[in-house]
């Protein structure tokens, strides 16, 4: 996952062991109100209760994520794409508040956000006062005027996918 780290994990795992340990006591407190009778449902319902609520934490931990991902790709000033000998895709999601979203796609797969080998982030560093770098390798420069943009890899040209004016004007409003 994007910029979590372990303690996202270490979360998410103390969130279950609660949920298993809060749904131990439904036996006992079925015991307390019926007896036998009572413990007996409450063994059968226990399991099913924190299976039940341990996915639904799971899954709305995932679609939030995948909501954060999708995000990024929807609020970006910019976008930079590149294809490798390999048939790799490289794309650079740059956004206005100086984050890049970095996406590696394997020709043949689709990417996934939980893979941490092919998202990650970077800081976006204004250079002057219509231009930006990346990961100290990408720098995209943008003609306000003429509604231009390029980019390069180490003086190589790569493509430049689409690009919203308005936040690109404001950043460097905000820059100057």
């Amino acid at each position: 996952m994007v910029g979590q780290g372990i303690g996202y994990y270490v979360i998410i795992t103390m969130v279950l062991l609660t949920l298993l340990t809060a749904t131990n006591l439904i036996p006992l407190l079925g015991f307390l109100r019926r007896r036998w009778k009572g413990l007996a449902i409450g063994c059968i319902i226990q399991p099913i209760l924190c299976v039940v609520l341990s996915l639904l934490t799971v899954f709305g931990v995932y679609f939030y994520q995948l909501y954060e991902f999708h995000k990024y790709h929807e609020e970006a000033m910019a976008a930079v794409k590149k294809v490798d000998a390999d048939g790799n895709t490289h794309n650079w999601y740059i956004e206005p508040d100086e984050e890049c979203l970095y996406e590696r796609r394997e020709s043949g797969k689709k990417s996934s956000f939980l893979s941490a080998n092919n998202v990650k982030l970077y800081d976006v560093v204004p250079l002057d006062s219509f231009a930006v770098c990346i990961d100290d390798k990408i720098v995209v420069k943008f003609d306000l005027e003429n509604r231009k943009a390029t980019a390069t890899e180490y003086d190589e040209p790569i493509n430049v996918d689409n690009v919203d004016w308005d936040k690109v004007s404001d950043f460097f409003k905000k820059h100057r």
